[in-house]
């Protein structure tokens, strides 16, 4: 990993296995945590160095690729539309960058944050969703259909979103106490 923080490194190895973890549940069998990787990307977006990107759309694809392959997962999901992945990921990477100059660690810092979080999910969804269904050929394309299978799915894919986006911020909370706290000047009682 070139020129990172130990802060960053740390940060990039979690990010990197939450997606193992999380993403469709292709290797680890977990089902009771939301897929994170829309989240993994704007976080990464706001954190990490740009190259992260690269890598973790490779790794989004490797683990894809075992699902297709290995996994039991229907190829229905894997079509032309399935190159639109990466500027809808991209959307929740930039989302991320243009959050970054308000996630002070303050609590307006947070809001905007998560107001970055919902506006990166909202077009990551219709790139992901719209692709899909435009072009993976399993639709016949009526806009009142898109509606209605936006209406029906894209409530999760805000809530997984939502979820990421607090255990985040919460998390970034409790680690800038920790470091306010274990700081030389902090005031001790």
């Amino acid at each position: 990993m070139p020129n990172i923080s130990k802060n960053q490194g740390f940060l990039f190895i979690t990010l990197s296995l939450l997606m193992v973890v999380t993403r469709g549940s292709h290797f680890s069998g977990f089902n009771a945590l939301p897929e994170a990787s829309w989240m993994i990307y704007m976080i990464a977006g706001t954190l990490l160095p740009s190259w992260s990107f690269a890598w973790l759309m490779s790794l989004a694809i490797g683990i894809d690729a075992y699902a297709f392959t290995f996994g039991g997962v229907s190829g229905t999901c894997f079509s032309i539309a399935y190159g639109m992945l990466i500027p809808a990921y991209f959307s929740m990477w930039m989302a991320g960058r243009l959050a970054k100059p308000y996630f002070t660690g303050n609590l307006s810092g947070f809001a905007l944050f998560f107001g970055f979080a919902m506006a990166g999910t909202f077009v990551c969804e219709l790139i992901s969703s719209g692709s899909f269904y435009l072009w993976s050929g399993n639709f016949e394309p009526t806009f009142a259909e898109f509606v209605s299978r936006e209406v029906a799915y894209a409530p999760a894919a805000f809530s997984s979103s939502a979820y990421w986006a607090v255990a985040f911020i919460v998390g970034t909370a409790i680690y800038r106490i920790y470091q306010q706290a274990k700081a030389p000047n902090a005031i001790t009682h």
